[in-house]
């Protein structure tokens, strides 16, 4: 039985003006050449036949800052990630499945479901799950990171494996998203920070209903998005913390520290995770190869090189040149020898 697996990049929603990238669609014929699709958008992951016949399929991928967002079609198969694979993956990330043809079959955590045209689900790729494609399936995914789904820590083992119960609320930020990437370049770039906002509270809210989190809970992670929203827009300053923090969110010192407990994290580390993400998402665009990390690093608020270069060492095993020399070296053609 066929196999492939096949690293992962890290992506970020909020860098919305350092990542834009809307290839048309593709038509693949062979088994063979769709692992190659699935290893370079959705890599580790196992694959396995089950068309009678020739295997086809038919993508279109999008990816718009830090979410993918991809429409499949494709002979029956299915993909797993393997507990051996989701610890060797470098980042983890929210995926959500919309059916919109055929069937589809999701399990994970010991929970699985069916799911038929016009229904929703969601997985966690920290974590062992399989789909499963019935023939000539269509459906589509979207990928974004943990953070961009309020509370996802705690939700993540409630609402994974299973249906989402709410229904509009995706349909709406599915067909949002759907309508941006069909928009010209320049129209997505200066417009689609504010769709991607809308879809996060649209899924967070759906995910969190799902999750059978309380108002209250609702409201806290709303004052969490706002504290989210002023780093973003406040990136490059470097004198950016907690004091800053709780007078956008008009709180105490005291009220903002316990706001963040409550999510298992503190101001300082979400600032920092914030610009980690950023800046792997610059050094990962071509068009910033001309700049000097030192400047990307300022740009984004750090006060030196070295505390930038020691805090990404410690986020993503590698320094930020280290990690610009792997990336180059991947897309290189091989070298094949004269003779």
């Amino acid at each position: 039985m066929d196999t492939a697996t096949g690293p992962r990049c890290q992506i970020d929603p909020r860098a919305h003006r350092d990542a834009l990238t809307v290839p048309g669609p593709q038509k693949l014929e062979g088994f063979s050449v769709w692992k190659d699709f699935v290893h370079d958008h959705f890599p580790w992951l196992e694959h396995r036949n089950h068309c009678s016949g020739r295997f086809s399929a038919r993508v279109t991928t999008h990816r718009v800052c830090s979410f993918e967002f991809a429409t499949i079609q494709a002979s029956a198969s299915e993909v797993i990630r393997t507990r051996h694979l989701a610890e060797a993956a470098e980042n983890g990330f929210v995926k959500l499945l919309w059916q919109k043809s055929g069937a589809l079959f999701l399990e994970q955590d010991g929970k699985h479901c069916s799911l038929e045209p016009g229904e929703f689900a969601v997985c966690d790729t920290v974590r062992p799950y399989r789909v499963g494609l019935s023939d000539a399936a269509t459906f589509a995914v979207l990928m974004l990171p943990h953070d961009s789904i309020s509370g996802w820590h705690y939700l993540s083992s409630k609402v994974c494996g299973t249906k989402l119960t709410d229904v509009a609320r995706p349909k709406v930020a599915f067909e949002a998203l759907t309508t941006l990437v069909g928009l010209p370049s320049e129209t997505i770039r200066d417009e689609g920070e504010s769709v991607l906002q809308a879809v996060q509270s649209l899924l967070s809210a759906s995910i969190q209903q799902a999750g059978g989190v309380s108002s209250d809970a609702s409201a806290r992670d709303a004052r969490l998005h706002k504290a989210r929203r002023h780093i973003v827009e406040n990136i490059g300053n470097p004198g950016l913390g907690p004091d800053d923090l709780a007078t956008t969110l008009c709180m105490s010192r005291r009220a903002l520290y316990l706001l963040f407990k409550g999510h298992q994290i503190t101001p300082a580390k979400m600032i920092h995770d914030i610009r980690l993400e950023r800046a792997h998402c610059c050094i990962d665009d071509e068009r910033n190869d001309h700049r000097k990390m030192t400047d990307i690093a300022l740009d984004l608020g750090f006060s030196d090189y070295a505390t930038f270069s020691r805090l990404f060492r410690a986020r993503f095993g590698v320094t930020p040149s280290e990690h610009r020399m792997r990336r180059r070296f991947a897309k290189s053609p091989p070298v094949v020898p004269n003779g």
